[in-house]
């Protein structure tokens, strides 16, 4: 890794968070492809969304020049991407990883995540990971290696994995899901004074 991508991923900060997590471990094989397996997502019901909400980021500029001059038309356009976008949720909730019943709370950036799990995963463990974020309900898939394994006081294991192939896309919606949540967690604790 070259210092400038080191030093890029050190920017990023951190949130606590509770996503659907789901992972797998992969060969060494898998991960050398994933950089091309995550460009091929585009027939992937799962990553639809993240795609949506890249395309949304897109949008919203056009679309508030659109309500300049032609306020009606905006709001077709308006309804009909709200129609896209529950498509693209109601695909994500057929997926595996979309389990109410286990979300998973962790300490994420867009270049890693560390989490408490009953089972220890060995350090340098190759994973590919699928997990959706919430209120956006957006679902992303990275890559990444388990950098460290802790043993904690109740006998669970923390979990530290650090991503290493992420779509450009995908790591600007953490980003930005990242921020929302800070400024959302900064207005809470000013109302709750």
């Amino acid at each position: 890794m070259n210092s400038n991508k080191t030093d890029e991923r050190r920017e990023y900060f951190r949130v606590e968070d509770d996503i659907y997590l789901q992972w797998q471990t992969v060969t060494e094989d898998e991960y050398a492809l994933a950089d091309e397996s995550l460009q091929n997502l585009s027939d992937s019901d799962f990553s639809l969304s993240a795609d949506f909400a890249t395309l949304n980021n897109k949008f919203h500029p056009i679309l508030n020049n659109i309500k300049q001059a032609h306020p009606d038309i905006a709001h077709y356009l308006e309804l009909l991407n709200t129609k896209l976008d529950s498509l693209g949720r109601h695909l994500l909730q057929q997926q595996d990883v979309y389990n109410e019943q286990k979300l998973t709370h962790v300490n994420i950036s867009a270049s890693g995540m560390m989490y408490a799990a009953e089972k220890a995963i060995p350090v340098n463990s190759l994973l590919k990971l699928e997990y959706v974020l919430f209120p956006e309900k957006v679902g992303i898939i990275t890559y990444g290696k388990v950098v460290n394994t802790t043993p904690l006081e109740n006998g669970e294991h923390c979990i530290h994995i650090s991503f290493e192939h992420m779509r450009t896309e995908d790591s600007e919606l953490m980003i930005k899901h990242n921020l929302n949540t800070q400024m959302n967690m900064i207005r809470e604790h000013k109302e709750g004074k």
